[in-house]
């Protein structure tokens, strides 16, 4: 039988979310079975490669924190909204994708996470849920160049466009960082059975806590998701909270 062009497109994205949804287990349990002490050095869990449905390595870069001092952690240091996140959920958590245009090399996804082992093993449910949000945003970068890229997907914004908006609200209207953004929560939204805008909300509400962006900024953000959500997801669920923006699309 020969599948409709959407039919081939539910099939891949079934298969992603499986692998996306095998591999956070997989951490997880990692996690979990990597008892430490408290420590301000990383340890580094590298030598994971995938080659499908992505080429890609992965390294996971954890240490345990019972007390996080955010300011003398060398990479979350100017990452002020995972310290809210780290008092609230027990876990801060940030991933960066390492990509070329090159068609030999291949990318590389790096995670680092703190863990506050005062609330485990309660937060790991919710850290579950973060992976799968996480990894499928950046498994969507590796389809937008180099070795991964496929024809029909949003191309990464060029270093110089990124850079300008790295320390301001416009970095979540990126094109690139749009798709990876919705996706990523969509995801995370079916897997929990919640609605799209309230996972949207709950993770800008700490960069609003912080300071990084004002409320007038997150109603733009939102706005924008929200109206990008409908175009690639029209199964997407939304709380009435939603409604007044919809309507208004």
């Amino acid at each position: 039988m020969i599948k409709t062009f959407l039919q081939f497109i539910n099939e891949s994205m079934d298969i992603k979310t499986q692998f996306i949804k095998d591999l956070s287990k997989n951490l997880i349990h990692k996690l979990r079975t990597s008892s430490f002490d408290d420590s301000p050095e990383y340890i580094v869990f590298s030598g994971m490669h995938f080659n499908s449905p992505f080429n890609f390595d992965l390294v996971l870069n954890v240490r345990f924190d019972s007390n996080l001092e955010i300011e003398n952690d060398h990479h979350f240091k100017n990452l002020s909204w995972e310290e809210l996140n780290y008092l609230k959920l027990g876990y801060a958590i940030d991933a960066n994708t390492h990509m070329s245009k090159s068609k030999s090399k291949v990318p590389k996804i790096v995670l680092h996470i703190v863990i506050n082992p005062k609330k485990e093993p309660s937060l790991y449910n919710n850290l579950y849920y973060r992976f799968i949000d996480i990894l499928t945003h950046e498994t969507n970068h590796l389809n937008q160049l180099g070795i991964n890229r496929e024809p029909f997907n949003t191309q990464v914004s060029h270093m110089d466009t990124r850079n300008g908006s790295k320390k301001s609200y416009k970095y979540f209207l990126l094109p690139d960082e749009i798709e990876s953004m919705v996706e990523g929560m969509y995801t995370r939204a079916n897997e929990q059975d919640r609605f799209l805008d309230d996972v949207f909300s709950d993770y800008l509400t700490p960069f609003i806590e912080s300071g990084y962006i004002s409320q007038s900024e997150y109603q733009k953000v939102i706005k924008t998701w929200i109206t990008r959500a409908l175009e690639l997801y029209p199964d997407a669920k939304f709380s009435q909270k939603a409604d007044r923006i919809i309507s208004n699309i």
